[in-house]
């Protein structure tokens, strides 16, 4: 299976090379309870792009009905540029709140000509070689090194958040049809293990995730595409 994967993404992408385009993508987020797979709410993918510098931000909550069961708000941001189809980051922020309660609010300056990344809490990390992303822009680096590397399937990241900078391999797991609004989507399905991480990145949009799920602790949540811009 992978290998037939690997040869139709060479020949799809033979002629192509990766830019980044301005898209805003609305899910349903779903969470997986003793109640069976619920919608609890929504979540937005928004990524600008002017002068080959990008602006990438999400926000996912619960709506009000559901906020008894799991209130839950989670809104990021990643800035860089797009410098010879590469996907250079220099900021990261993220702001989570659980039961009205802020878990996370952080912003880490990434400064990848002195290897190194500062978080707003005064810790440094150490930056090695290496392609360097943080959660969110992960998404366009994989985007990037599946349509330049047709024949890959496995990369290898290293991503910073507010503990540190760690090596993340995402895998190439095989190929899945998604039905958005009624429409079939052909995707590729990427895993990280150590995440616990799923997405299932759109062929014709430019490997931009489809569906998304993540393992939290006891709880599984899904994010799946219902609107594309």
């Amino acid at each position: 299976m992978n290998k037939m994967i690997t040869i139709f993404l060479g020949l799809l992408f033979s002629v192509q090379s990766f830019s980044l385009t301005p898209y805003k993508g609305s899910y349903d987020l779903y969470a997986e309870t003793v109640m069976g797979n619920l919608k609890i709410g929504t979540a937005i993918l928004n990524l600008k792009v002017k002068n080959n510098q990008f602006e990438f931000t999400t926000d996912a909550k619960t709506e009000a009905v559901w906020k008894a069961l799991y209130d839950y708000s989670r809104s990021e941001t990643s800035k860089g540029n797009e410098i010879d189809g590469q996907i250079i980051n220099n900021y990261f922020s993220v702001i989570e709140t659980v039961k009205g309660e802020i878990k996370k609010n952080y912003q880490i300056t990434i400064e990848t000509d002195k290897n190194y990344a500062l978080s707003s809490n005064g810790e440094e990390f150490l930056i090695k070689p290496g392609i360097l992303v943080d959660p969110l822009s992960v998404y366009l680096a994989l985007s990037n090194d599946i349509i330049n590397n047709p024949n890959q399937l496995e990369f290898t990241y290293q991503v910073v958040d507010q503990v540190g900078v760690k090596y993340l391999i995402f895998k190439v797991d095989g190929s899945e049809s998604i039905f958005v609004n009624e429409s079939e989507v052909e995707t590729i399905r990427v895993i990280c293990e150590e995440l616990q991480l799923t997405l299932n990145l759109s062929i014709k949009e430019n490997f931009q995730p489809i569906r998304i799920h993540k393992i939290n602790g006891k709880t599984a949540f899904t994010m799946t595409l219902i609107g594309f811009e």
